[in-house]
Parts: structure tokens; C-alpha cells; sequence
């Protein structure tokens, strides 16, 4: 049920932004002090290095989003109304009360699809693919080493004037808090910062937990600048067995190996957010208050107990981060994609993870969407306490933590994306039937992600002198969007022209005389096109950017089975009736009558160490 909790006041209230301008000794003496610090914990002793965190910082506090008021229940039931009124127009009563409006309606609706698909694959062909190509091939420590050279990075992410340091133009000031260190090169910048990677995780099997972490162990900066933190649950018995193994196979590969237990605590929700919250407070303990770090010169990045990284990943961040004039009001999202066992998988979850993947990249290549962090993301350490952590109500915690952070910063926040593949295993499971349940099970989850439509609204109204209304509608109609326009799609393709020529047969001839079942085909025909450029994208990401990856098997069917399989695509519609449409109103009634969910783990396979369940399924506590 919901609770009626006070939110914490800690960290609410952002420090005011302005340029940075310091003096010289002054922005020496903070710099010289915060390497000295890391340069003490990197000679340390492993043993000081690594263990058992168990201390939050003094300074921070559980925060939760939803107090339980009649405006959040309210906003929680809108969606579930909306869609129930929509399905309910294009199936029975538009057709009776005005034909006309029905035709239009449901024809805008399709090719609203096919325009929307045909620009997130245009997008991932044209724009992402390629710099996908590039991000890979650079070399991004030597580009920081070395300025003068290109980047290719799209500048236009970084704002209209482009990045911080560029040749030919004087550094650009950085937009950030009093009293920081302001660093007057790329490469003093870039070579200040430390990454901390939290790995949420709860009854992983051992096998995957040491490919995520094998994989950080094998970044270019890893030992020299990497600090893993596995965040685990205090129902996991065997969670420090695990660990004292990945410690003694990666300890000495890492600049830091550490290890929280989280404690359920009341009004608390089970999962990824109110473990990451207590993870990143005892590291914040750790790191700045115990060893002093700077805040402002720590990364944060989470992600995944499955989560496979790209080599140069850290350095890929830190230069962007270097680079970003506005780098403590800004989330960096890779592409995040689904390949790494997509065949062995069963055939309508392959077709949603292709879908997701591609789209996903085209979403973050294109200059007209409004990307959301989605599961692997990271950002300044500074950020993360300045606005108040991971809020500890909270099941989809990406997207969450994101608006949390948006109105924390009065509007003045945003995604830049970093174009380098990071690999999620797809749900897999004993069988055909179980994997496919999981699936919905996890389709549900995200789709719960609707929720956070009542936050956007609360923050709007506690804050709307700070905040202005165009920013908020228009970031409320992009997340209305994804939660609610696809849930809707399927029933009016599929459903919509079919059944309202049933309840309506004047529609039969209505308009043109061709009726309105053949003139939705019309409409649809150009989504062919877009499911052709997926599957080129999916074709091309496999063989060309993927196929040296490690623990991806993106290729490991046989070519001719990867060419006949094609045919998987007429499946599309069965994988969005059940993994959207069905799921997406599942979790919006569900939220309607009793805003409360039971959280389930999904399923993962352990190649090395075979398949183990994540162990149950916990009561969502609170919204």
C-alpha cells in the first residue's frame, strides 16, 4: 500500500548553478588535495581496498517519491483510463457515434506507428550505426592525451556551443557548483576522474556475476581507476561467498572491490532502487567522507548484475564527461542492447529483444527524441548527492532517478549518449513456456514505469515557480508516449478497422468506398519498410560491431539458420500483443486498483554455471 512518508529534506534543494571561476592557487590546492587522497587509497593495501561496507554517509537519508495523496492515486489511475477509453473508442462506441472520427483517428494511429518506427531504424542505420563504427575504432585515452585530435563524438549533444575544450576557441566555463576544482585542460580533466560501478544484484548466479565483473576487470583503466561495488540483498545467504570468490579472481585487477548488504527497511521497496540507494550512501561514506575524494571527480555508473561492458567503456565516459560543459546536470547512457544470447532464446522473446535493441540506438542517434536512461547508466558522483540519491519507493529506478535529478536541476537536465554497445542477456529460462512467462513478468515491471506520470505531476505542482511549464509538458508527453501510446498501438491495428466495421457496417464502404479496413492496410503498408530497415540494423550490429564481443554469441546460429529465421519478423505482432500491449495494461489496472506491485526477478542462465532462478519474488512495499 502506499505510505504515508515525509520526504527527506537532506538533499532536496540543488546548490544554484553558475559558471566556475576560481582562483589559480585556490583551484590548485583542491586538485592537489583530492590526488593526494586517491593516490593513498591506490597504494593502500588490497585488504583496506576491498571487504565489507556497512557505514552510509552521516549526511545522507532514505528518500522516498510518493507520500500517498489524492493527486498521486489519481494520476496513478489515469493511464488505466486512458487506454480503457481509447480501446473502448476504436472496438465499440466510436464507430456508432462518428464514423468519421473512427476512420481518422485509427488511420493517424497506424501510420503514426509506421512513422515512428521508420525514424527510430533511419536513426540507428544512418546516424547510430556509424557512430557506433567510430566509437568503436577510437582510441579514447589518446584522445584525451592528445586534443587536438577529433573526437567523434556529435557535438551537438554536449549543447550549441559544443564541447569544453576545442581547437582553435578558449576553454568553455563549466556549469556547476561553488567551490569545485576547474581544470584548465582535457587532459588534467579527463586523468582526475575515478569510476565507481554499483552492481545491484540479488541471488545471481556466480557464473554471471563473473562475466560482469571479468569485464570491468578487463577495462583500460581498471586498476588504476576502477572501484566495483556489489551491492547485494540481506536475503541473499550466499551473496559473500560470491563475493570473497570474485575478490580473489579480480581483487589485485581493480583499484577497489567492495560489497554492501542491504537491509529491507518499512516503506522500502524490494529491488534495484533502494538497494542502489544504500549501496551509493556507503560508498559515499567510504570514498569522500573516510579517504576524501572529491565527489566531482567520481563517476558513478550503474548497472546490471548481466551487464557486459565494451573495454574502453570507462575512458569513453570519463572523456565525455570532461568534455561536457554541463557535467553535474547530465546522465550518460550507452546503447544498451540484448545480442549477447539472443539465440537461445525462444522466438517471440528474440523478437522483442531485436526490436529494443535496435530502436534503443536509434532513439539515442536522433536529435528529435527525448531519450530516458534505461537500466545501465552513469553520472558525476556530485550529482547522485546533491540530488538526494535513489529514491527507496521506487520499482523502474532508471527512468525514476532521472526525473528525480530533471526536477532537482529546475528542467536543466539531460541524457548524452555514449555509442558503445553494452550487452543484457535476454530472459532465458528451463523452458519454452517459462522463458516466455518471465518475459511478460519483466514487460510488466517496466511498464510499471508508468507511476512515475503521478510523480512528473507532484514535482510540477511543489515546484512549478521554479520550473517552466513548457519543459515539464513536454518531458510529461514524451514519457506519456512510451508508456501509453504503445500499449494502445496493437489494439488499434490489429483490432481497431476489424471490429468497428463489425459494430458499424456502414464502414464497410465508409470513406471512399473502399471501407475502412482497407484503408488501414493502406496505412500500414509503409511499417514494412521499417521492419526491413530492423532487420538490416540487426543484421549489421551482429556481424560487424558484435561479432568479437565478449559473451556475446550474437552469432552463434549458423549463417543460413540467421538468414531462414527471418521469418521470425511475422511474429511481430504476437510479441507486441503479449510483451506491450497486454502487458503495459496489466500493469496500469493493477496500478489503478491497488498502486502496489510484487517484485520478480527474472530468470538467468549462467553459461558457466548453469541455470539458476534469482530465488522468488518479494511484495512491493509502496509506489
Amino acid at each position: 500500500s502506499i505510505h504515508s512518508v515525509p520526504h527527506s529534506r537532506a538533499h532536496h534543494a540543488p546548490p544554484s548553478l553558475r559558471c566556475a571561476t576560481f582562483l589559480p592557487s585556490l583551484r590548485g590546492k583542491m586538485a592537489d588535495s583530492s590526488r593526494k587522497q586517491a593516490n593513498e587509497f591506490a597504494s593502500s593495501p588490497l585488504s583496506k581496498r576491498s571487504g565489507y561496507l556497512s557505514t552510509p554517509s552521516a549526511d545522507s537519508k532514505s528518500d522516498f517519491a510518493y507520500s500517498g495523496g489524492a493527486l498521486e492515486r489519481f494520476v496513478f489511475a489515469t493511464p488505466a483510463f486512458i487506454s480503457i477509453f481509447m480501446i473502448t473508442f476504436v472496438t465499440f462506441w466510436g464507430a456508432r457515434v462518428s464514423p468519421a472520427l473512427t476512420v481518422v483517428f485509427i488511420c493517424c494511429y497506424v501510420s503514426y506507428g509506421w512513422v515512428k518506427g521508420i525514424h527510430s531504424a533511419m536513426f540507428s542505420l544512418f546516424v547510430g550505426i556509424p557512430k557506433c563504427h567510430a566509437y568503436r575504432d577510437a582510441n579514447w585515452h589518446e584522445l584525451a592525451k592528445n586534443p587536438e585530435q577529433k573526437s567523434p563524438i556529435i557535438e551537438r549533444t554536449f549543447g550549441p556551443q559544443g564541447p569544453v575544450f576545442k581547437a582553435g576557441r578558449p576553454a568553455l566555463p563549466i556549469l556547476s557548483s561553488e567551490g569545485l576544482t576547474e581544470y584548465q585542460s582535457l587532459t588534467a580533466k579527463f586523468d582526475s576522474l575515478y569510476h565507481v560501478c554499483v552492481i545491484p544484484t540479488y541471488k545471481e548466479p556466480l557464473g554471471t556475476l563473473r562475466k560482469t565483473v571479468g569485464t570491468l576487470h578487463a577495462q583500460s583503466c581498471a586498476k588504476e581507476k576502477l572501484i566495483v561495488c556489489l551491492a547485494t540483498e540481506s536475503r541473499d545467504t550466499e551473496a559473500p561467498e560470491k563475493v570473497k570468490a570474485l575478490l580473489a579472481e579480480f581483487g589485485d585487477g581493480l583499484l577497489g572491490l567492495f560489497y554492501t548488504t542491504h537491509v529491507l527497511a518499512e516503506g522500502e521497496a524490494v529491488g534495484k532502487s533502494s538497494n542502489t540507494a544504500w549501496a551509493v550512501r556507503c560508498v559515499k561514506h567510504t570514498l569522500v567522507d573516510t579517504w576524501g575524494f572529491a565527489p566531482e571527480d567520481v563517476l558513478l555508473t550503474i548497472c546490471d548484475a548481466d551487464t557486459y561492458f565494451d573495454v574502453q567503456f570507462m575512458d569513453c565516459l570519463a572523456f565525455h564527461h570532461a568534455q561536457d560543459p554541463m557535467p553535474y546536470n547530465t546522465t550518460y547512457q550507452a546503447v544498451e542492447c540484448f545480442f549477447p544470447n539472443i539465440w537461445a532464446v525462444p522466438i517471440i522473446v528474440r523478437i522483442k529483444a531485436l526490436i529494443d535493441s535496435v530502436g534503443f540506438l536509434g532513439q539515442l542517434a536522433s536529435p528529435f527524441s527525448h531519450p530516458f536512461p534505461f537500466a545501465i547508466y552513469s553520472q558525476s558522483f556530485k550529482t547522485a548527492i546533491d540530488c538526494g540519491y535513489w529514491d527507496v519507493d521506487i520499482i523502474p529506478e532508471d527512468w525514476h532517478h532521472f526525473l528525480k535529478c530533471w526536477f532537482r536541476r529546475d528542467g536543466n537536465f539531460r541524457v548524452v549518449p555514449v555509442f558503445l554497445f553494452m550487452g543484457n542477456d535476454a530472459i532465458e529460462d528451463e523452458t519454452w513456456w517459462a522463458a516466455n512467462k518471465a518475459r511478460y513478468t519483466q514487460a510488466k515491471r517496466h511498464a510499471w514505469g508508468a507511476i512515475d506520470l503521478a510523480y512528473i505531476v507532484c514535482q510540477y505542482v511543489a515546484r512549478k515557480d521554479r520550473v517552466p511549464f513548457r519543459k515539464v509538458y513536454k518531458l510529461f508527453s514524451h514519457a506519456s508516449e512510451h508508456h501509453i501510446s504503445w500499449t494502445l498501438y496493437w489494439v488499434t491495428v490489429m483490432l481497431g478497422s476489424l471490429v468497428s466495421t463489425w459494430i458499424n457496417p456502414v464502414l464497410e464502404t465508409y470513406p471512399f468506398g473502399i471501407g475502412l479496413r482497407k484503408l488501414a492496410m493502406l496505412c500500414f503498408l509503409p511499417m514494412m519498410f521499417a521492419t526491413t530497415m530492423f532487420m538490416i540494423g540487426d543484421f549489421y550490429i551482429r556481424m560487424f560491431l558484435l561479432h568479437d564481443r565478449r559473451h556475446f554469441e550474437a552469432n552463434a546460429a549458423p549463417m543460413w539458420w540467421q538468414v531462414l529465421s527471418q521469418i521470425q519478423w511475422l511474429l511481430m505482432p504476437v510479441a507486441d500483443l503479449f510483451f506491450g500491449s497486454l502487458a503495459g495494461l496489466d500493469a496500469q489496472l493493477h496500478m489503478a486498483i491497488q498502486p502496489t506491485m510484487k517484485y520478480e526477478v527474472s530468470t538467468k542462465v549462467s553459461k558457466d554455471g548453469g541455470l539458476k532462478p534469482e530465488g522468488g519474488s518479494s511484495e512491493y512495499q509502496s509506489a
